[in-house]
């Protein structure tokens, strides 16, 4: 049996990509990027990173995790997403809430992040967020060439050049976001 991915470009794949992940591939990076921005079906059985890259014999390094986080702070609520690479934990207590100027961050409820996102449960990646909400990206996730992370859609990952993460609306390298 052949557990490895299958990767190809994304244009002849619209369908294994959320409606979002796509329109913001297509409307943020060029012809050549896209390019280089490559989707492959799974079973959905193993979108969890981890379990993703046992299945898959996949390099955890390569695997990045994205999480939504609600940063509270009296009445006024903003949104985060942060990466982090398979199998690290979130530093959401001391790194976000300091670098947010929050009172409380917690993982935003899932109902919500799956309207706003267009996105699937599992498969919430970076890219086509809402433009307002800022990205938090280890520097860990960008030491590695290219990452692997949702497409939006359980049944399918994306693989892409970690340097394009740069590009998003709203995202930075935050340090310290990403811890064992």
């Amino acid at each position: 049996m052949n557990n490895s991915l299958n990767f190809k470009e994304i244009e002849e794949n619209k369908n294994l990509i959320a409606h979002s992940t796509y329109n913001c591939i297509k409307n943020l990076f060029s012809k050549e990027e896209q390019e280089n921005i490559l989707v492959a079906e799974i079973d959905s059985e193993y979108m969890d990173g981890i379990k993703l890259c046992e299945h898959y014999n996949i390099d955890m390094k390569t695997g990045a995790n994205c999480l939504i986080c609600e940063c509270k702070r009296g009445e006024n609520k903003s949104y985060v997403a942060l990466l982090v690479p398979t199998g690290y934990k979130y530093n959401m207590s001391s790194t976000v809430r300091k670098y947010t100027n929050s009172r409380m961050v917690s993982v935003a409820p899932l109902e919500y992040v799956l309207e706003q996102t267009k996105m699937e449960y599992g498969s919430i990646n970076p890219i086509g967020l809402p433009k307002e909400w800022k990205i938090f990206i280890d520097p860990k996730v960008l030491e590695v060439e290219r990452i692997i992370c949702g497409s939006g859609l359980q049944k399918s990952k994306l693989s892409l050049p970690s340097k394009y993460l740069l590009k998003l609306p709203n995202a930075e390298s935050l340090d310290n976001l990403a811890k064992e």
